[in-house]
């Protein structure tokens, strides 16, 4: 049974944050959801002291969907720096940050490199802490296909590339966040690995999408060049347990695969990212 009674979750309503809750309400633990939903603004700080005060666990699960490196800096790096300030003065045991396996060695990738600082803000907060670097998740599959389409064709990086269910690191997270803190990094992954166009037609098959994929070796990973196993952990510290075939029967799996979305890049990625 774990020392810690109550957590709450930044970012709780996003993807990974409401499952994060959800697991963490069947494991005898008072849990808050806390985001700009119910009034906590990291990057303003307003209500964080609130929401923490009392807490024995903060996970930060929280996102901004930008590539901008101005809008990632004041997001993850200045939401860090008040999520520290308000768990020294709330006296929280365990932070969680919730990061992604590569950011300290792709600094090309925006995204990557305010990630990557945010870690830092963790380490050298003062409160003891775990982070937790997970690979990209299932879901993710439309969003990276669309960054690599070009009219009839999709052409990521010749990489490697090992998905994990969103469901699997909601759980995987909750149960490192009841866990002594670490004070290091924990690298999880899905159970299979193959290369990113593996996966790309795999999904394709699921949605019938008739275009080409095909791997582009100059290709870079949204501004970051890649070696094969940039994207992968050498020695994953917990894997999930949802392969990609049971996980196209899931609602996730729907939700994330529905409509047309292979079919164009975003227009986020179409304005700001040169593949």
């Amino acid at each position: 049974m774990s020392e810690f009674s109550k957590v709450v979750v930044l970012g709780g309503s996003g993807m990974i944050g409401a499952r994060v809750v959800e697991s963490l309400k069947g494991l005898d633990v008072e849990v808050v959801a806390a985001s700009r939903r119910t009034g906590v603004n990291t990057t303003t700080g307003e209500g964080l002291l609130q929401a923490i005060s009392g807490a024995d666990v903060v996970v930060d699960a929280s996102d901004v969907h930008s590539f901008d490196e101005e809008t990632l800096r004041d997001f993850f790096v200045v939401s860090g720096r008040n999520v520290a300030k308000a768990e020294m003065e709330a006296g929280v045991k365990h932070h969680v940050t919730l990061s992604i396996v590569g950011v300290d060695h792709l600094p090309g990738n925006p995204y990557y490199a305010a990630k990557a600082r945010q870690e830092q803000v963790a380490q050298s907060s003062g409160t003891p802490f775990t982070i937790v670097r997970s690979t990209q998740f299932f879901e993710f599959l439309p969003t990276i296909s669309g960054g690599f389409a070009k009219q009839n064709s999709v052409n990521p990086p010749d990489a490697l590339l090992q998905p994990i269910a969103a469901d699997d690191v909601g759980s995987i997270l909750a149960e490192i966040a009841l866990e002594k803190p670490r004070n290091a990094v924990v690298q999880i992954a899905g159970p299979e690995r193959d290369a990113i166009a593996h996966w790309l037609r795999r999904a394709f098959s699921v949605t019938n999408d008739t275009r080409v994929v095909a791997a582009d070796k100059t290709a870079t990973w949204f501004g970051a060049p890649l070696e094969q196993e940039s994207l992968v952990p050498a020695h994953p510290d917990r894997m999930g347990t949802m392969f990609f075939d049971p996980w196209c029967t899931s609602q996730s799996a729907r939700l994330a695969l529905s409509g047309n979305r292979y079919a164009t890049a975003s227009a986020e990625l179409e304005r700001q990212i040169k593949v």
